[in-house]
């Protein structure tokens, strides 16, 4: 029952994780840029400035996305339609733009004089030839849709150049300290907050209307609420991070100026009116005596928005 999912994991770990990488390869398989080739070429499905994206790369990642895809959702997945366009088609533009941005960064990084060290090379390519032959299932699928050792060798390139632009953009973000400062400074990264929930607008307006005339938010959220889980507290969620609410909720939540009353804000659950209580920065976290590692996380996670 669970063999199936095991291959899958590792499909992906593969190729979406750990080989998250770059088109273009020397015929040795390792790093350089594939000389462009004519559009009507049948072999290229893309031009990048003078690096090409080769059929034979995009039909292995399809074909292990269609794989992988079928396995869970039925055969006939890559036929059905999402907002008017077959999946399948959405699969392959997916995969093109992959692709595409894959050989932009690896396009950048080299233009940095940035050349992978062979050691380092052998190093991540045996980790991965380790990994292959402790799992013949997963090896037997790779053979059968074509990954040869030339796509295995450009992956772990890709995955390299990957790391090296990593690197390269948190230096840059490191850098720009006026932007960090700012962000620490006015950046939500949490809200205090209480909420109404109500079965439909005309309620919800009704009693944003009793609250800005004087009514108690915390006592029409128990009386009128239907989220059992905080109208006896007067409808308070406490603090929560950008990320845990549903997504018109944080829109309305980390846009609001403290204490005011929002306008009913409609979810599948219903209609909210919100009430944000408290607004939490970096800034704020550190003058509150905060966790130095919980401070250095939401840093961290302003850095990876940028």
């Amino acid at each position: 029952m669970f063999r199936g999912r095991r291959i899958f994991a590792i499909m992906l770990v593969l190729l979406m994780l750990v080989l998250a990488g770059c088109s273009g390869q020397n015929s040795d398989g390792t790093q350089g840029t594939s000389a462009a080739t004519p559009e009507s070429d049948p072999n290229v499905v893309a031009t990048v400035n003078d690096d090409v994206v080769d059929a034979a790369t995009f039909n292995i990642y399809f074909a292990m996305y269609e794989r992988a895809y079928k396995q869970y959702y039925g055969d006939d997945i890559l036929d059905q339609e999402f907002e008017g366009v077959k999946f399948g088609d959405v699969l392959r533009e997916d995969i093109l733009n992959m692709l595409v941005q894959d050989a932009l960064i690896r396009q950048y990084v080299l233009s940095t004089g940035y050349t992978i060290e062979q050691t380092l090379f052998d190093e991540k390519y045996q980790e991965l030839q380790d990994l292959l032959a402790d799992d013949e299932e997963t090896k037997a699928i790779y053979d059968e849709i074509g990954v040869d050792e030339a796509f295995l060798k450009t992956q772990v390139e890709g995955s390299i150049l990957m790391d090296q632009f990593s690197t390269l953009i948190n230096e840059d973000i490191d850098a720009d300290t006026e932007t960090l400062d700012d962000l620490y400074a006015n950046y939500e990264v949490q809200v205090r907050a209480r909420h109404i929930l109500v079965d439909d607008e005309a309620t919800a307006l009704e009693l944003k209307d009793r609250i800005e005339a004087g009514e108690d938010f915390a006592v029409l959220a128990a009386e009128y609420s239907t989220d059992t889980g905080s109208a006896s507290a007067g409808g308070d969620l406490d603090y929560f991070d950008r990320g845990v609410m549903v997504q018109e909720f944080e829109d309305a939540a980390f846009s609001l100026p403290i204490g005011q009353i929002s306008d009913p804000i409609k979810t599948d659950y219903g209609y909210h009116l919100i009430e944000v209580e408290d607004i939490k920065t970096v800034n704020s976290m550190i003058a509150d005596g905060e966790d130095d590692a919980v401070v250095e996380q939401y840093k961290d996670q302003i850095k990876t928005n940028l």
